[in-house]
């Protein structure tokens, strides 16, 4: 289990296709579906989406696990532009015992310290405005509103408005301190 980013209680890894069987069953979870939606329609989805995944260079998976290695979610860098340097980030925390406890914090911040060595400079999100716990935890990892996208005139049911969320990351010096820069 190589380790490419790591909080107190949560280390980030790379997907294994082990664990792929474990997202497949988060997409049943109706807590886990009702903002984040579907997936996968079954395990050979899941494969045949983390096939995809590895060879596209704009898009990171990691699975987030407990320090004794229990997968319990997964963060992904999308839409990752190099030359801008910034990426989209999503992250469902799929275990329903490790919900609003902080792993999702941690496991935000420990994506925003990964993406900040890769060389991105600014995360991105978008978040249903219904989803209280998950606004509360960008905000208490360095997130802030940017702005409201409407979901238009005649939202199909169970639509609503999103906030686009970002945080500009700090980057590493040579002593090893960051410094945070904003890039417009």
């Amino acid at each position: 289990m190589d380790v490419v980013s790591a909080g107190n209680r949560v280390v980030l890894t790379a997907l294994d296709p082990r664990d792929l069987e474990t997202l497949a069953r988060w997409d049943e979870d109706a807590d886990v579906t009702r903002f984040a939606g579907r997936r996968f329609a079954g395990l050979a989805t899941a494969l045949q989406w983390w096939r995809q995944v590895r060879s596209d260079a704009r898009h990171v998976v990691l699975a987030i696990r407990t320090r004794d290695g229990r997968v319990i979610g997964d963060v992904e860098l999308v839409h990752i532009d190099w030359l801008r340097g910034e990426a989209e980030l999503r992250i469902r925390i799929g275990e329903p015992r490790f919900r609003s406890r902080g792993y999702g914090r941690e496991a935000v911040e420990a994506a925003a310290a990964y993406a900040a060595r890769r060389g991105l400079r600014r995360l991105y999100l978008r978040v249903d405005v219904r989803n209280e716990p998950a606004i509360r935890c960008y905000l208490r990892a360095g997130f802030r509103k940017s702005g409201r996208l409407k979901a238009g005139h005649r939202p199909a049911a169970g639509v609503a408005d999103l906030y686009l969320m970002e945080r500009i990351l700090a980057m590493a010096t040579a002593s090893g301190e960051g410094v945070s820069v904003k890039f417009r």
